[in-house]
């Protein structure tokens, strides 16, 4: 960065004495924004046109043993299929295998697409040597394989930490804690050994058997709200293979993501594959699909294989061996480009394709705002503002809390940072308004964030506040 770059940061700074780590720190932010935005520009110089490019919610895909070439044809999202799972990580004991998943996360790097980690703890593809260890040493190496994780991919966006809790929990949880005091003791210290190693990374949970089933969403509920009081989860993962959804109503379907989104966590709908001929997957995508891409508190959709002979499951693909596609994926693309999620409202905080809200919702009556937020020292002040007006004030704590106001007054929305100083950054999380929630990373008015070598300087999209300004969050 020139060194002009580097005043006006210290300026904006108020001409704070020179703190070394934060303008390295403020460096490598810039490179990074950067680099991911020259990484949009494909060899010719121009970007892909995946399906969702533009959109709020993303719409990935798995990579697995090699990179499809047409990944980029259609998705902006990248999940290993396997190469993440410790198993596969770690067949050998002290012998890690990074080589594939180097490979899908320096991809999903190179093109700027979003990655998520699949995943850390799961009772299925684990090593196979990992029974023979005692209590002790299982934990130790559990943690081992996160540490060595998240400091080999420090820009991973989201993590699956535990995968199917409900239906595949890990056979060493008791080594974990098992149950404990509060049902789950081993969910909460993977959590907490994720949320340690991988602090800037969105943590999600991640399950199978919902839809339809009350029983097993209010467990899932419980574990969530777990992890929820201690600040440790970021998002929550609802599988949708085949099985969940070819044949089930589609009302349980949109009941079951209501009754997820009563967390007041975005929902990332995973593992998305649908069955049968030509017509009758066409069909199927055409009635069900909608229902997880409108759905005000998903915010991104990881489809679980597209290519004929590669999926996991048979007439799941999209893709035929001779490269034409399915008319699902016909109808897919011309759905999923032509909807708007959201609607403008004229305002500058904002934004038209924001899945969680539309003009106008909130109407007049009493709203309860909820922002999830932390400061990187514990003396970040946040305001909340409505319609130009101070609704509240809150002094953030370090770890990731929920901050929560009522407030009947309508208009724009932004939560802004007040009080910045060396070594002070705020992340927010999100912003909810009666449980829907509007994450802060889908934003596009964000005059805080160090991008392009000035706060306020890029796109926004991120739920970082490194200077004093503000994140729009819409109207209410």
């Amino acid at each position: 960065m020139p060194v002009t770059g580097l005043s006006r940061f210290q300026l904006i700074k108020g001409n704070a004495a020179v703190n070394t780590p934060h303008i390295f720190k403020t460096i490598t932010r810039a490179v990074v924004c950067t680099s991911a935005a020259l990484a949009l520009l494909g060899s010719g110089g121009l970007a892909h046109a995946q399906v969702a490019v533009g959109k709020a919610k993303f719409l990935g895909n798995i990579i697995s043993g090699y990179t499809p070439g047409n990944f980029s044809t259609y998705w902006n999202q990248v999940s290993p299929e396997n190469a993440g799972k410790w198993g596969s990580v770690e067949p050998v004991r002290d012998q890690m295998n990074w080589g594939q998943l180097d490979m899908a996360y320096n991809y999903a790097r190179s093109n700027g697409f979003t990655f998520k980690q699949h995943t850390f703890v799961w009772g299925a593809q684990e090593p196979g040597w990992i029974g023979g260890l005692s209590p002790w040493q299982q934990a130790s190496k559990v943690e081992n394989f996160i540490r060595q994780y998240c400091q080999r991919y420090p820009q991973t966006q989201f993590i699956d930490v535990v995968n199917e809790p409900l239906h595949q929990p890990a056979s060493y949880r008791e080594a974990l804690g098992g149950a404990g005091s509060t049902g789950w003791d081993w969910i909460v210290w993977s959590f907490q050994k994720a949320r340690q190693y991988c602090p800037n990374t969105k943590l999600l949970i991640n399950e199978y058997g919902l839809v339809g089933n009350d029983n097993e969403l209010n467990r899932y509920k419980g574990i969530i709200n777990i992890l929820k009081a201690r600040g440790l989860i970021d998002g929550v993962g609802i599988q949708s293979h085949y099985f969940s959804l070819d044949d089930v109503p589609n009302a349980l379907i949109a009941q079951s993501l209501d009754s997820l989104a009563q967390t007041g966590l975005p929902i990332y709908v995973s593992e998305l594959d649908m069955t049968g001929d030509d017509g009758t997957q066409l069909a199927r995508y055409q009635q069900k699909f909608p229902i997880f891409w409108t759905h005000p508190a998903v915010a991104g959709i990881t489809l679980w294989g597209y290519i004929e002979g590669q999926t996991w499951a048979a007439n799941t693909h999209l893709v035929r061996r001779d490269g034409s596609e399915r008319p699902a994926l016909t109808w897919l693309k011309n759905y999923v480009r032509g909807s708007t999620p959201g609607v403008q409202a004229g305002n500058p905080g904002f934004q038209a394709s924001n899945p969680g809200v539309q003009a106008g919702q909130g109407g007049t009556g009493n709203k309860t705002i909820v922002v999830r937020a932390r400061g990187t020292s514990g003396y970040e002040r946040v305001t909340l503002r409505v319609g130009g007006r101070v609704v509240h004030t809150w002094t953030l704590g370090k770890n990731m809390t929920d901050y929560t106001f009522t407030t009947s007054l309508s208009g724009g929305s932004v939560v802004e940072f007040t009080n910045d100083a060396p070594g002070r950054d705020v992340q927010v999380n999100y912003l909810s308004v009666n449980g829907n929630v509007r994450p802060a990373w889908l934003q596009t008015y964000n005059t805080g964030v160090y991008q392009n070598g000035r706060c306020g300087g890029g796109s926004g999209r991120s739920e970082w506040l490194h200077c004093n300004g503000a994140i729009g969050f819409g109207d209410l």
